[in-house]
């Protein structure tokens, strides 16, 4: 995916670790992220911590979650995430701790076509695949 990608996370390894596997990223602190938002100011890819953005305003969230990338990193269990933030066409979770494999999907997924299928761990290592034509619900991949 051609243009701009943020990566927030509250937790520093995780802002690094991704701030090596994706060069032209820019990573932002939790702070400067709300404050861009406020600003107006948008990605056209988002790597985002979890309970980070179930913290944002409505209003906020809402606008980031309208982005055509959300990769949303966090430790909490899939099915306590509310489903309308999992289960967008554009938005893939990738559970911590992740493993490589892990990792490397979301950042296939990330540098991937702009209509591309998600393939994106859940937090039990299976695949969430959300191919173009079922848009919005996840399923357990074949794989």
């Amino acid at each position: 995916m051609a243009g701009l990608l943020w990566v927030s996370d509250r937790e520093p390894g995780v802002r690094e670790l991704f701030a090596e596997l994706l060069p032209e990223a820019e990573v932002l602190m939790p702070d400067e992220l709300d404050a861009r938002m406020a600003l107006g100011q948008r990605p056209d890819a988002l790597v985002i911590d979890g309970t980070q953005l179930l913290e944002l305003p409505a209003r906020r969230r809402s606008a980031l979650l309208a982005l055509p990338r959300v990769l949303v990193c966090t430790g909490m269990l899939l099915a306590s995430m509310p489903m309308k933030i999992v289960t967008g066409p554009n938005v893939a979770v990738l559970a911590k701790p992740f493993c490589v494999d892990d990792l490397e999907a979301a950042v296939e997924w990330l540098n991937g076509p702009a209509d591309g299928p998600l393939h994106v761990p859940d937090s039990a290592g299976a695949l969430l695949q959300r191919p173009r034509l079922r848009r919005g619900r996840p399923t357990p991949s074949a794989n």
